[in-house]
């Protein structure tokens, strides 16, 4: 029931149990609201009011509200630091107990809001290395982490630079090789295109 972004503690195991039993239909507008909410780093997520319609809702008492509201925060601000493949991800919700609705509608608000941020970064950064994009990169290793004790994890990264700016990007080896073999298959498509 671990995995590596996410420490589970018992009361994350009940909220998940709590989550996994709120009712479906109103579940995703519930989701959605509290994933915008940490994004726009509002405290007041819901007002009292709001509350009390949604224990009536889900059937649930405040304390429990509370739970699952705290549950889905901590889950979403560890998935919002990671790059994941949704298989991937939709695996590890699996594997941390959430039922499969459950997972679907993360899944589902997860990709609509990591396809924002990449929109957003793509049309504010595409321009700025058009004129005279430069390439630079360099290797460390990181020899151990706060999920990996005592182990050697070898990093790349990648600095892009601009006219105005420059982005880093670190890559541990396994994103390095999807990107080079994304990179490579469309390499293909376009010499099958000539």
């Amino acid at each position: 029931m671990e995995c590596n972004w996410l420490k589970t503690s018992p009361s994350l195991r009940k909220g998940i149990d709590l989550i996994n039993q709120l009712e479906e239909t109103k579940f995703e507008q519930f989701l959605r609201r509290i994933v915008v909410k940490l994004k726009n780093q509002d405290t007041e997520i819901f007002t009292e009011e709001e509350r009390r319609k949604l224990e009536k809702i889900f059937k649930v008492n405040d304390e429990q509200l509370l739970l699952a509201i705290k549950s889905i925060l901590y889950i979403f601000k560890r998935i919002l630091k990671f790059i994941f493949m949704p298989v991937n991800l939709k695996a590890d919700l699996s594997n941390i107990g959430f039922n499969d609705e459950k997972v679907n509608f993360f899944i589902k608000i997860w990709s609509s809001e990591t396809k924002l941020t990449l929109n957003d970064l793509t049309s504010t950064s595409l321009n700025k290395y058009e004129d005279n994009p430069d390439l630079q990169w360099k290797l460390n290793t990181e020899l151990s982490s706060e999920y990996h004790k005592k182990c050697k994890v070898p990093k790349a990264y990648l600095s892009f630079f601009g006219e105005c700016d420059v982005t880093e990007v670190e890559l541990t080896h396994q994103e390095l090789n999807s990107i080079f073999l994304q990179v490579e298959s469309i390499q293909n498509e376009l010499d099958n295109l000539m």
